[in-house]
């Protein structure tokens, strides 16, 4: 069904999209982006990692944790948005509101080695340059264990991100919006 749809698309045209090609797709800069279905692993850690997020203390009032949310970059020039892996964000008031950019304190992105150059440039530079604090990239290896995470924090006087740790030692250590441990193993059992 993916073949149809036109190579560039407005916000407009993509919120008529019916839900089930919409899933399949982001927009970047007003281009479609078809999104390969990920494997089970994949989705398993990203599941596994929101889940364990909304378990420890945040120095946030209130934050929501879910996987697979649209959340929009930019409108213009050109409509953007990108669908995380993970994204944390401070709750909304409406429900049923998707957050914006400005709402997300932390978005991950979990990536396989075919996926590592558009997490660790293309996204990276995006969420960056929409202002969102922490970026997360957990890396997977070939046979899907969690090899790294690289934990980008924010320059804001810069506008982009600078590695703030490097997680390898089989644990995830969080202490911006988010303060706790999360086990690699936990996410990938």
């Amino acid at each position: 069904m993916s073949e149809h749809l036109p190579h560039e698309m407005t916000e407009e045209q993509y919120r008529r999209l019916p839900e089930n090609i919409a899933r399949e797709i982001e927009v970047v800069h007003g281009h479609v982006i078809v999104c390969e279905s990920p494997v089970p692993e994949h989705n398993r850690v990203a599941r596994r990692l929101a889940s364990a997020m909304e378990q420890p203390p945040s120095t946030e009032p209130c934050i929501r944790v879910e996987t697979d949310i649209d959340v929009v970059l930019w409108r213009i020039p050109k409509f953007t948005f990108r669908r995380p892996d993970v994204t944390v964000y401070r709750c909304l008031p409406e429900r049923g509101a998707k957050p914006e950019a400005s709402d997300a304190l932390i978005v991950v992105e979990v990536s396989s080695p075919s996926t590592a150059a558009e997490d660790l440039l293309d996204k990276k530079a995006q969420y960056a340059r929409v202002g969102i604090p922490l970026y997360l990239v957990v890396s997977l290896d070939t046979k899907y264990e969690i090899e790294e995470v690289r934990e980008f924090r924010l320059d804001a006087h810069a506008g982009e991100y600078r590695l703030h740790r490097l997680h390898r030692e089989g644990s995830l250590e969080l202490e911006h919006v988010i303060i706790g441990e999360i086990s690699f193993a936990d996410l990938v059992r």
